[in-house]
């Protein structure tokens, strides 16, 4: 949960916003989107039980801009891991599955609520412009096919990513990643990555 004493210094420097977007990160990490309230909040951040609705109309809307941040964090992993490709894409491409199972461990909050029940379905991979698209498109895929295997892609590691928060996933996910990377990596005709 969100240390009391950080988020009450954050909102003394004026920065209420923010304190509680950072409260907001640890109640959901803790609780899931569902379990928390505007109070708790605010009760995090050391504030009246009014004061976060001068930044936010309700919870909705704090939910919301933790999963556009939440999306903003992800993209910039991904960019990171793909690296444009350096070494070599093989070996960046599996990289890209590791810095999606980073995020959903490393920034629970918002991995959470950016994939909530009930949330505005999150938009598929552009093939043309997400480091995912990029690593196809060093690979030769394009087109339709490009976002059809984006989407693919990202349902294999969200699915690793949910099952395994849940606990209900047998085998390390990043075996699961590599292996199921190198398989589509064959398909495309290229090798396995070394090491």
């Amino acid at each position: 949960m969100a240390d009391p004493e950080k988020t009450r210094r954050a909102y003394h420097h004026g920065n209420l916003h923010q304190a509680l977007l950072d409260a907001a990160a640890a109640l959901v990490a803790e609780r899931g989107p569902e379990g928390f309230s505007m109070l708790d909040a605010a009760r995090a951040c050391g504030v009246s039980a009014s004061a976060p609705y001068k930044h936010f109309t309700d919870k909705a809307a704090l939910l919301a801009e933790l999963a556009t941040l939440g999306g903003e964090k992800l993209h910039q992993r991904m960019a990171a891991a793909w690296d444009g490709g350096q070494p070599e894409p093989p070996k960046a491409f599996l990289r890209l599955g590791h810095a999606y199972l980073a995020f959903a461990r490393e920034e629970p909050g918002y991995y959470l609520a950016l994939f909530r029940p009930g949330a505005a379905p999150a938009e598929a991979p552009d093939p043309r412009t997400s480091p995912l698209g990029q690593a196809l498109a060093s690979f030769g895929v394009a087109g339709g096919a490009a976002g059809t295997l984006a989407l693919q892609i990202w349902a294999l590691s969200h699915g690793l990513a949910s099952l395994e928060r849940s606990g209900q996933l047998p085998l390390p996910a990043e075996d699961l990643i590599d292996s199921g990377v190198a398989r589509l990596l064959r398909g495309l005709g290229t090798e396995r990555p070394a090491g």
